[in-house]
């Protein structure tokens, strides 16, 4: 699974077109973008290797980029991550979110347009299809 892999699926789930993977669309005044997260964990695989390994993990950020409003942006970052936390069993490309783990929205501030940001940490958990 790869950040594309996720940002489709968040498209699709959110129904909002402009989702990224790895970057922004800076002038834009509403977009999500997909990123690895900062921080990493060790992968949590099984003795006989990964072919072994029943669920995986992808660490991830949600960036929110949403308006000059802060409020507007804020309602929008707590519904995104409802939606991620109700997240379960979605198939995709290759594999399927069993559900993902998501931190509280945090404000990050304001981009150099003065464009409200939130981003929510996440572990997305999911199997490979054979």
């Amino acid at each position: 699974m790869n950040l594309l892999n996720i940002a489709d699926m968040l498209s699709d789930i959110l129904t909002f077109e402009d989702v990224y993977a790895g970057t922004i669309d800076g002038n834009l005044d509403k977009c999500i973008g997909v990123y690895n997260a900062k921080t990493s964990k060790p992968q949590h695989i099984c003795i006989g290797g990964k072919a072994c390994t029943k669920t995986l993990e992808k660490h991830i950020s949600v960036l929110i980029h949403w308006t000059d409003n802060p409020t507007q942006a804020e309602i929008k970052a707590q519904g995104v991550l409802d939606i991620l936390s109700d997240i379960r069993q979605y198939k995709g490309d290759g594999f399927t979110v069993k559900y993902l783990e998501c931190k509280e929205s945090v404000s990050v501030g304001r981009d150099e347009r003065g464009v409200c940001e939130y981003v929510i940490e996440a572990t997305v958990y999911y199997e490979r299809n054979e």
